[in-house]
């Protein structure tokens, strides 16, 4: 048996990528089931505009491929809907193929820009992208008032996020992606729980997406040392970014995860670096209420039946004990996954931030005390025994597959928390 040498960063490692005996049907439509549109003539002759559906924003509709019924309560309300799924809103994932990008784009570099790009992970450099736009010819005698042309068109305020290879054996990583967002995004109200995707560009590879320039991870680093400036009696018990905050973030994340698990989909590399933040305005202040949103998709995997693949990556940090033995994640270490980013989001750091070396690093993980770790840090006492985010993240931190509590289960239990720390 050959000796597995692991990075000493938490950044995630490579790992085989196994060929699927099953090919994807290339001859199937990529296009969702189009809604119904309802018009009406004035008697002017003119057309209305077609009727928007009401879609209340009070509630979260999570969509399964069992065909059952759900509960779901919105964040701090306590509101409760129960949703059925339909036959009309599932697709087949063998018939998936990418749904091709609408918009039309150009590549930003950081000259150009003075910001560096988006991000870079193993397989992929998330690079930012102004969209471009062909014009519509005004009826007006004026010329309207227009951005910046292009040779191909004008361009747009709107950034997008295009994800690109950052090397040659990533397309096929890539593609995988865009299968599974052209699935996930065939559900309703998958807006309120994932970051935007507007197709896969075949000619480069690439997947296109709304700019979310904020993460969970810049965000935390940035509240850990204001708390840390500020540290006191009064806030020693609270998460760094506060109790509130963190309380919406918890809540908005488990729905999130219910609503993939409950789509049939692993994500696989749940962590704070691929959990983005969605500000109401362009700017994010301290007194905005954060919308999470799930991004990175290459590691995730549709529970078709088959086998589960190793991963193509791993992020050692956020893993739970068994997905480092087995190279398989499951909708378990998907919880436990969370449960550590949660953590981390609580008391500013990794639970495994004082290993000296990757191999002790491996061994704290192996444990599953990731709870008790945390508390050794310099905010451990954010973590403490009796207090809130202990008794949050204690049943989704659970070494055993068996006893760790499931996502359906998890936010009723993080609710009676939060009213009995309140």
């Amino acid at each position: 048996m050959h000796a597995l040498h692991l990075p000493a960063n938490p950044s995630p490692r490579p790992l085989p990528i196994p060929t699927s005996s099953r090919q994807c049907d290339l001859r199937a439509s990529s296009s969702a089931p189009e809604m119904p549109v309802s018009t009406e003539i004035l008697p002017s002759g003119m057309w209305t505009p077609p009727t928007t559906p009401v879609r209340p924003e009070a509630h979260a509709t999570l969509l399964g491929l069992d065909g059952k019924n759900i509960e779901t309560k919105d964040a701090l309300d306590g509101c409760q809907t129960s949703i059925s799924v339909t036959t009309e809103e599932k697709m087949a994932w063998e018939s998936i193929i990418p749904r091709p990008c609408g918009k039309k784009y150009e590549r930003l570099n950081s000259a150009s820009t003075g910001h560096s790009d988006f991000g870079h992970g193993v397989w992929s450099t998330v690079c930012r992208a102004r969209e471009i736009y062909q014009p519509i010819p005004s009826p007006l005698l004026t010329p309207p008032v227009s951005p910046a042309s292009t040779s191909s068109g004008l361009v747009s305020k709107t950034m997008l996020a295009v994800k690109g290879p950052a090397r040659r054996d990533a397309h096929n990583v890539l593609y995988q992606e865009a299968r599974i967002l052209t699935y996930l995004h065939s559900f309703r109200n998958v807006s309120r729980f994932l970051v935007p995707f507007h197709g896969y560009d075949e000619a480069f590879h690439s997947l296109v997406m709304d700019a979310v320039p904020l993460d969970l991870e810049q965000y935390t680093g940035s509240c850990v040392k204001k708390a840390r400036a500020n540290f006191s009696t009064r806030t020693m018990f609270d998460p760094v970014c506060g109790t509130k905050q963190w309380q919406e973030l918890t809540l908005r994340l488990i729905d999130g995860l219910a609503f993939l698990h409950e789509a049939g989909c692993v994500h696989g590399d749940i962590k704070p670096a691929n959990i983005l933040l969605q500000c109401k305005g362009s700017e994010w202040s301290e007194s905005d209420v954060l919308t999470p949103l799930y991004c990175d998709f290459s590691s995730s995997r549709v529970l078709d039946g088959e086998p589960a693949p190793q991963a193509s990556a791993i992020t050692n940090d956020f893993a739970s004990p068994e997905y480092l033995v087995s190279l398989s994640s499951t909708t378990a270490s998907d919880i436990y996954a969370l449960g550590v980013t949660l953590l981390n989001a609580a008391t500013g750091s990794s639970p495994y931030a004082d290993a000296r070396m990757e191999v002790q690093k491996l061994g704290m993980i192996r444990e599953g005390r990731p709870i008790d770790f945390a508390r050794q840090g310099d905010q451990g006492t954010r973590a403490m025994k009796g207090r809130m985010v202990e008794g949050c993240l204690k049943a989704a931190l659970e070494k055993s597959v068996d006893r760790r509590i499931e996502v359906v289960n998890w936010k009723s239990k993080v609710q009676e928390c939060f009213h009995g720390t309140s």
